[in-house]
């Protein structure tokens, strides 16, 4: 129970975070990750995102501590870290189209 209740927690915090998926928020949440340049489109920034490796978990405590989350040079660094801390964000929890689906990436 504790479990689902931190899982939930921390998708309501994405959530929160991510506001209701305007273009201004998914250029945010590129700003955040560290990616320069202009996004004009919803569309740009789900591109640009896919070459971003960053556990959405650190992403999160970054934005909240106004830094900038770890990035990783690839998915096989990402996953040994996320692996190796336990700082996963719950998968089935994800939206099809939404910002967490750009971020995911998969570990095993």
């Amino acid at each position: 129970m504790a479990r689902k209740k931190k899982h939930r927690s921390i998708v309501q915090e994405f959530d929160d975070y991510f506001g209701t998926g305007t273009l201004e928020d998914w250029q945010r949440l590129c700003r955040d990750v560290g990616l320069d340049g202009y996004y004009g489109s919803i569309t740009q920034c789900r591109k640009a995102l896919r070459t971003v490796h960053v556990n959405i978990r650190d992403l999160l405590d970054a934005v909240r501590q106004g830094q900038s989350p770890q990035r990783f040079a690839n998915t096989a660094q990402l996953a040994a870290y996320t692996v190796n801390t336990g700082r996963f964000y719950p998968r089935w929890r994800i939206k099809e189209m939404g910002p967490v689906r750009a971020l995911m990436r998969r570990i095993s």
